[in-house]
């Protein structure tokens, strides 16, 4: 006879969840990546990709133009106006996971406070504010916070913006080194969303849903 699976661990004394964005709460069902792009220009011109570039266009507020200046990569009119228009594509494909909006309406509904923490460029924060059914607790954006995930500076911010201490919030995403390694670095719970169930045996959420039964 087979044994009972165990019950998967519930996340007690948890005063507020910190979401990541894009993977998580929303997907892009247009892929242009323009940035990914700017930089494949700059690699045509003889710049190598370098190991900070990310870093770089994530934790500072800088648009495409922006971006290939402070990356010392020449873009002719015409390659601008190209990545703006992929850039506008992406933006217009942005959608919530369906269970997104539940999701946060039930957490909130349990007195639990919310927030944001993303690596993201500046363009693509607006649209979710737009998209999100509801105004969250704290937003923690690398691009402001001058730090993208894993640094441990971001998560401070994320807990500090949110009053709460690390150990009480819990970080949720799609990401392990980002969502799940970072946060418990910075003292922070945490769980990977694994919408594709793509890591077989892990302690994971197949869906925003499944975290409901997990608090």
């Amino acid at each position: 006879m087979r044994a009972a699976m165990a019950a998967p661990p519930r996340f007690d004394s948890v005063d507020a969840v910190v979401f990541d964005v894009y993977g998580t709460l929303v997907e892009i069902t247009d892929k242009r990546a323009p940035f990914r792009r700017l930089l494949r220009i700059g690699e045509q011109q003889g710049r190598p990709v370098g190991a900070l570039d990310a870093a770089t266009l994530m934790s500072a507020p800088l648009n495409l133009h922006a971006a290939a200046a402070q990356l010392s990569i020449v873009l002719a009119p015409e390659q601008l106006a190209q990545l703006e228009a992929d850039l506008h594509s992406e933006i217009a494909s942005i959608r919530l996971f369906p269970d997104t909006a539940p999701t946060l309406q039930a957490l909130r509904a349990r007195g639990i406070k919310l927030g944001l923490c993303s690596n993201l460029a500046a363009d693509y924060a607006d649209p979710i504010m737009q998209l999100l059914p509801l105004q969250l607790d704290a937003y923690t954006w690398s691009f402001e916070a001058g730090a993208i995930k894993p640094d441990p500076a971001i998560y401070q911010q994320a807990c500090a913006a949110l009053g709460c201490a690390p150990e009480r919030v819990l970080m949720v995403g799609d990401t392990p080194a980002a969502d799940v390694d970072g946060p418990r670095a910075a003292g922070m719970q945490s769980i990977l969303l694994d919408r594709e169930r793509r890591r077989a045996g892990a302690d994971s959420l197949p869906s925003l849903a499944a975290l409901l039964d997990r608090l």
